[in-house]
């Protein structure tokens, strides 16, 4: 049993018009009771609400077109927070600067007097396009916590009973949909997963391939999917969820090796797995199936938050990867093209890969340039695949990375090079002086072959707080982190 300590928020949107007086007073003293505010404190609190809702009625909107107003709550431990924010007209005159309270009151600056001396600190900014706020803190007396008692994060687990591994029917895509939601809430990366059509369209599509572990009851206990991409002969195993109440039956080892045996079916050389950073369960699970690393992607999705494990305390950043890779059958000798710095990380890599691999002197390109664009405004991630090398297209590939930063909004960019060809080699070397830094190797994922992976990050990232399992998974991580300390 354990009891949260977080922060209470809550917010009300309403017309800059007198109508509303009323039901931003009541909304301000509700707030107020909730917090543990006295009754005084809190008609004081909601008359500064009032006088400031009234200035905004008052001068914000000269132009006789009022717009609306923003007023937002959060109550935490010690204090409460009041933001009231409003569109209208930039205003220059800060509560931090109201003059002191007279013994005998003046008309000009009361409004002013009664809002400083409501609440501890009065702060007001001026936000550019989002107008103005004036910010009210006021500190509470005793300790808040939220009146729900403690929160279990205990589950009754299910009796214990067979499993029964089968592809998914289209009538269980609400219930995969709901698993999602009860192990990520809505944080998830693909908001199709937790749509039922969603799903479905992307199993009619061949898109997906979806396996669920089936209760003796007919729930469905969890799901795996298998990501197939065009024209590689690769899929990524991915979408792995098990209900709380169904964990530790091994049923993540019996989706595991159903998707892979249709992999198999699927004449398939390989099977990708990116298991994240924030916790080592997952890699050793997935190295103990046979998942080889290969790869670490930093920063690949926004942050993944799992219900049960929320840290208040802070943010949490941007989820990475490691990536792992399975071949289904042995694989055959390659020739590769890589600049002579990352030789030796590189031969680690196929080694542990039980690949045969030979370096070949990097080269110009001899065939016209040719790459795939593609931004996923949902991971706010861009992507950059070269399907020809030619040296000659870096300026335009250079253009592309630094648009999808700029004006799409990219957090990350990942350029990936086929390292079949030899002006891959030198493209990796112009990326490398335009900040992309080196992030692993990319099995069977380009059409005659394997892609080296670069990346650049345009978000800060904390790599202290990255959980890496496996002697391999940490030399990647320290070569990752080196390279990338050398372009910040």
């Amino acid at each position: 049993m354990v009891t949260r300590k977080r922060s209470l928020s809550t917010s009300l949107s309403v017309p800059a018009d007198i109508r509303f007086l009323k039901m931003v007073q009541g909304y301000i003293l509700k707030m107020s009771d909730i917090a543990g505010l006295s009754n005084l404190d809190g008609q004081r609190l909601e008359l500064a609400a009032e006088e400031a809702f009234m200035n905004i009625l008052e001068h914000a909107y000269p132009d006789g077109n009022p717009g609306d107003v923003f007023i937002k709550t959060a109550v935490s431990e010690r204090e409460l927070n009041l933001s009231i924010r409003d569109e209208g007209l930039p205003f220059d005159i800060s509560p931090e600067n109201y003059p002191e309270p007279e013994i005998e009151f003046i008309e000009e600056g009361l409004g002013f007097r009664l809002i400083r001396n409501a609440v501890d600190e009065a702060h007001f900014e001026n936000l550019g396009r989002r107008g103005k706020v004036l910010r009210l803190i006021k500190y509470l007396d005793e300790s808040f916590t939220q009146d729900h008692g403690e929160i279990s994060q205990m589950v009754e687990a299910a009796p214990p009973q067979q499993y029964k591994i089968r592809p998914m029917s289209p009538d269980e895509a609400i219930q995969v949909a709901q698993l999602f939601w009860v192990a990520y809430g809505y944080s998830y990366k693909n908001e199709d997963f937790y749509r039922p059509e969603g799903l479905v369209h992307l199993i009619g599509s061949g898109r997906l391939t979806s396996y669920v572990a089936v209760a003796e009851n007919g729930g469905v206990a969890g799901h795996v999917g298998l990501l197939k991409y065009k024209n590689v002969p690769m899929a990524e195993e991915a979408l792995l969820v098990v209900s709380p109440v169904h964990r530790g039956r091994r049923i993540m080892d019996l989706l595991h090796d159903a998707i892979q045996a249709r992999a198999m079916d699927m004449d398939l050389k390989g099977v990708s797995v990116d298991p994240v950073t924030s916790h080592i369960i997952s890699q050793r699970r997935i190295i103990q199936l046979g998942g080889r690393p290969c790869g670490l992607d930093l920063a690949a999705c926004p942050p993944r938050v799992f219900k049960g494990i929320i840290n208040e305390k802070e943010k949490p950043q941007r989820e990475s990867y490691l990536h792992c890779f399975n071949y289904l059958t042995p694989p055959s000798p390659i020739v590769i093209h890589v600049p002579a710095h990352h030789e030796e990380m590189v031969s680690q890599i196929y080694k542990n890969l039980d690949q045969e691999f030979v370096f070949e002197n990097p080269g110009i390109g001899k065939l016209p340039g040719d790459f795939q664009i593609n931004f996923d405004k949902s991971l706010n991630k861009g992507e950059i695949k070269v399907i020809t090398a030619n040296e000659n297209q870096w300026s335009e590939i250079l253009r592309v990375a630094d648009d999808l930063a700029e004006f799409a909004g990219a957090e990350v960019v990942v350029l990936d090079l086929p390292l079949a060809q030899r002006a891959s080699a030198i493209i990796c070397e112009l990326a490398e002086e335009e900040g992309f830094f080196f992030s692993g190797i990319r099995p069977c994922e380009a059409v005659d072959g394997d892609y080296l992976r670069l990346q650049r990050l345009h978000v800060s990232m904390d790599l202290s707080k990255l959980n890496i399992y496996s002697e391999l998974g940490q030399k990647l991580f320290d070569y990752v982190s080196n390279c990338q300390s050398k372009v910040l």
